[in-house]
């Protein structure tokens, strides 16, 4: 764990029926791989829902209308398109070229019932929130203030539910902008968030003892760390941690999940900021931006996937919640894999193993 090592050394969417293969979003020219939103549209031109132009584009920019939209949708759910009743828009006849996805996203309740469907009208974001909250049933968990949201607002409940959900966030004036047309870019990341959204317990649970291989490359030797559970401080879970060669004792480790946070940090450092912090739940995509203020500056914290794969300590574990770090005052990279009710089980620095859960007994 990062903090060990401190104790040691300081649309317009091109639907074709045929999806391109083996493409990633940094195969397209216009979207770089720094660009904040690589991880959802790596995500969703892998499963096939959202293709690229043949010339290497995927034109993020440009708008997405509510046809494209609808067919996305419909791959993402995989709904049933075959057989599907007509929903009698005047404007999608059934030889309509996405008649069966419109048809089945409107039979799925994502959009009315209307006399016309409008294929070729943009999008706008709040729209966007109104099919994300239908189309993956989602429940308001906390209420977060946007400056231009009001009760007035068309879907309102529905933006602060997707916004509670961490699938959005607001813009730096404080405001959400629902009225301002989607991009492929964006309506990307949003769709791709909704569908690997998790609420997996990254805590370690406190009826095991842990059992750690850590290798520090301060001193460039391994060490095998036993975490023990200690008490709550009406805030973290508290860890003692011993080293099992030299009965050292580590400082406390402090772990916090208090519903729209995750954290965890060293005892020395708790009074002034924990090492690791971002907002829950959990879904791919960047969640904490070098760009943040807070106890933390200077940061990008990428999720990788949320349903990843890892192998610690002989064990194979599923369903993996990947994180990346990285640091604009360096070039490191940190790597974590947490297991729901598990927590951490693995770590890398520049994508060499430090640290692996080895063991976990009841206590």
């Amino acid at each position: 764990m990062k903090q060990i090592l401190k104790i040691a050394c300081v649309l317009l969417l091109a639907v074709c029926l045929i999806p391109l293969k083996d493409v990633h979003a940094t195969s397209f020219k216009d979207v770089s791989d720094d660009n904040t939103l690589i991880t959802e549209i790596d995500y969703l031109v892998e499963k096939g829902i959202i293709n690229g132009y043949p010339n290497d584009l995927f034109k993020p920019n440009a708008y997405v209308t509510r046809a494209q939209a609808a067919v996305m949708l419909s791959r993402a759910l995989g709904l049933q398109t075959a057989n599907v009743k007509d929903p009698k828009y005047q404007d999608v006849p059934t030889t309509h070229a996405y008649f069966k996805e419109i048809a089945a996203v409107h039979n799925y309740g994502i959009f009315d019932s209307a006399q016309k469907f409008n294929p070729e009208a943009t999008l706008s974001r709040g729209d966007m929130a109104i099919v994300l909250q239908r189309a993956f049933k989602l429940k308001e968990s906390e209420r977060y203030y946007f400056s231009d949201v009001t009760e007035k607002t068309k879907g309102y409940k529905e933006i602060y539910t997707i916004a509670s959900k961490n699938i959005t966030r607001r813009y730096t004036d404080g405001s959400f902008k629902p009225d301002l047309p989607l991009t492929r870019a964006h309506f990307s990341a949003f769709l791709a968030r909704a569908l690997t959204l998790s609420n997996s317990d990254l805590l370690k649970d406190t009826k095991y003892d842990y059992i750690y291989s850590y290798y520090s490359l301060n001193d460039m030797n391994r060490y095998t760390l036993k975490y023990e559970y200690s008490h709550n401080n009406n805030k973290n879970d508290v860890w003692t941690i011993t080293d099992l060669n030299s009965n050292e004792l580590f400082d406390e480790e402090y772990l916090l999940s208090e519903g729209l946070h995750y954290a965890q940090g060293l005892a020395s450092n708790e009074s002034t900021h924990y090492d690791i912090y971002f907002s829950l739940p959990i879904r791919i995509g960047v969640i904490r931006h070098e760009d943040d203020g807070g106890v933390i500056s200077g940061i990008r914290i990428t999720v990788k996937a949320t349903d990843g794969t890892v192998r610690a300590g002989g064990v194979n574990y599923n369903n993996v919640i990947v994180l990346e770090e990285k640091s604009v005052y360096s070039d490191n990279v940190w790597t974590y894999y947490f297991v729901d009710g598990i927590g951490l089980v693995k770590e890398l620095y520049n994508y060499e193993v430090i640290y692996e859960l080895l063991d976990r007994t009841k206590n």
